[in-house]
């Protein structure tokens, strides 16, 4: 039996070619949820209020007392996440299959659960004191700085999340619905381009599972060759996963290196059989699909029955790697040769970017101070590194191009890190204080409000609004292009237009100034790093390192550390 062959022509054609833009009348979204850590909060409100003020908006296009309802479609085809935004992503591939509350300040009594699971899971699951349980560390073997105990119960949140309440129509979300988790392959995938000499070998680490997450059923669903299916109620479907495994994926996207655990997954080799690039043409304007062949005989030396099983890896934080999928969301809606037209006329799809940090970012230490600093700092360069290319900063800037959004915190004339209560310790301060969490949860709910409000625009007329305008009084929901600076009086209509309970104003809680007290964590850092020295005492070479970890950082004066950058932290953003 040979390996694989490449393949076809059609069959790139038919995965990877340019997809036809949607009719009239539709706007075509896919969502990039970029890596937060405990910012994920912001990104989780974002989600919980686009959320509602599309359910809002399609209740009142079927209700005959709203007669004046803009009648055009916007679909969300596709949601790529990574790390913090991998966790979101997983979320709303299982709640949208629910109705379920949506959090706002008058919510009654939220820390003691709303059945709403973004929330509940960022504010009231995801904490500090649970990070520092020693539980996971048995026999000798530690697998992380802090216990990855918490993210398990998460993903098990997730994968049970139900809800006694029936969903309301969701005509807004594709079925399948495309899920996309990027992940760093320690173990990476290996390449071998023929360049006439032997050619050149590379291995790639930056990997990403696919999914299709189906929520009518599952008629005539035919899934992609490189992707899982999911399901709801035990229904069969080709490819078909359950979401314990899915869960495991939305782990390894978040398992910060070092900090939380590396994670154990498993795909079928012919998954990598379907990735491909794009290369100029001969032809001016028209770019050249290529399939990327992986090195068979490197993955499975002398055994090609061995392909129709299963790849075994090790991978970590999809933040390492790529931090901002925006590419795998822009060839999902327009194919590796077509594109998302950028002229506000004529656009019928878009990226949303949803980062909480999409602003001014600290620098890094400007001289060497030690292994253990040193290599804390490099896990905090990689995903700073990955987060944007400049064309996508300039592409979602541009108030010419609208193809191209972004939603990033907002407080006030503060932007990024600097308006959120969480950004402390590179966004893991908000892990611990609940307060942190829940002010930038609400304050993704009011920046979404605004975002769609003011920015989130076409011009009148476009091709996307068909005739879902007409007849439809403007006064309120018409707003001036270009920021509000008009040089040509261009005015835009939103493309998710604010009803009902999205049209009432979101409210914020007070900055959480005094909330936390970083020295009540004292006990348990000091607790965790002994249980930690304590684990590396069996064997010699465990011994040496433990040896050398207490004379580096001797008793207490980790949690000194900690502390003292908790409480840096705290002094910077007025907290």
């Amino acid at each position: 039996m040979p390996f694989p062959q490449p393949l076809t022509a059609a069959q790139i054609t038919q995965y990877f070619g340019a997809t036809p833009a949607p009719p009239d009348g539709t706007f075509e979204l896919a969502l990039v949820l970029g890596g937060t850590v405990s910012a994920g909060a912001y990104t989780a409100g974002v989600l919980d209020f686009l959320i509602e003020a599309l359910e809002e908006w399609t209740r009142q296009k079927t209700d005959p007392a709203y007669p004046h309802t803009p009648q055009h479609n916007v679909v969300i085809r596709f949601i790529t996440g990574t790390s913090g935004g991998g966790v979101n992503a997983a979320i709303a591939a299982r709640a949208l299959a629910y109705g379920f509350p949506h959090v706002v300040r008058g919510t009654p009594n939220p820390d003691q659960g709303t059945g709403n699971p973004f929330y509940d899971i960022w504010v009231n699951q995801l904490d500090l004191n649970a990070l520092l349980k020693t539980d996971d560390i048995a026999g000798g073997t530690v697998n992380s700085v802090l216990s990855g105990a918490v993210l398990d119960q998460a993903a098990l949140a997730i994968e049970q999340f139900t809800a006694p309440a029936a969903p309301p129509p969701r005509p807004y979300v594709a079925t399948p619905l495309r899920v996309v988790l990027t992940i760093t392959n320690l173990r990476g995938v290996p390449y071998r381009l023929d360049m006439g000499t032997g050619g050149q070998a590379y291995i790639d680490h930056a990997d990403y599972a696919q999914f299709a997450v189906v929520y009518d059923g599952g008629v005539g669903f035919t899934p992609r060759p490189d992707e899982f299916a999911l399901g709801f109620n035990n229904q069969r479907l080709p490819q078909g996963i359950d979401w314990q495994t899915f869960g495991q994926f939305a782990l390894a996207t978040a398992a910060f290196p070092v900090g939380l655990p590396a994670r154990n997954l498993a795909r079928p080799y012919a998954h990598y059989q379907y990735r491909v690039t794009s290369i100029p043409s001969d032809v001016p304007g028209v770019p050249s699909i290529r399939q990327l062949i992986p090195d068979w005989n490197a993955l499975l030396p002398g055994d090609p029955a061995g392909f129709a099983g299963d790849y075994h890896f090790v991978a970590v934080d999809g933040g390492v790697t790529d931090n901002e999928p925006i590419q795998l969301a822009r060839t999902a809606l327009a194919g590796y040769d077509g594109r998302n037209l950028r002229d506000g006329m004529l656009a019928k799809r878009a990226i949303l970017l949803i980062d909480p940090f999409a602003g001014q970012s600290d620098l890094g230490q400007d001289s060497s101070q030690g292994l253990l600093k040193d290599a804390l700092a490099l896990t905090q360069t990689l995903p700073q590194q990955t987060r944007y290319d400049t064309q996508d900063i300039l592409l979602a800037l541009d108030e010419n191009v609208f193809s191209r959004f972004m939603i990033s915190a907002q407080r006030g004339g503060l932007s990024g890190g600097a308006a959120l209560a969480s950004s402390g310790l590179d966004a893991f301060l908000g892990f611990a204080c609940p307060a942190f969490r829940r002010h930038d949860y609400l304050l993704g709910r009011a920046n979404c409000q605004t975002y769609l409000q003011t920015e989130f625009v076409l011009p009148v007329g476009a091709a996307a609004f068909g005739d879902g305008w007409k007849d439809v009084p403007t006064a309120g929901f018409a707003v001036p292009l270009h920021d509000g600076n008009p040089t040509d009086g261009a005015t835009g209509l939103p493309i998710i237009p604010l009803l009902g309970t999205a049209a009432v104003t979101e409210t914020m809680v007070p900055w959480p100034a005094g909330a936390l007290n970083p020295e009540v964590f004292r006990p348990a850092i000091e607790a965790r790093f002994r249980a930690i020295v304590d684990a590396g005492l069996t064997g010699n070479f465990g011994k040496r390192l433990a040896a050398w970890l207490v004379n580096e950082l001797a008793d207490g004066s980790v949690a000194d550390y900690v502390i003292a950058q908790m409480k840096a932290a705290l002094s910077a953003l007025s907290l």
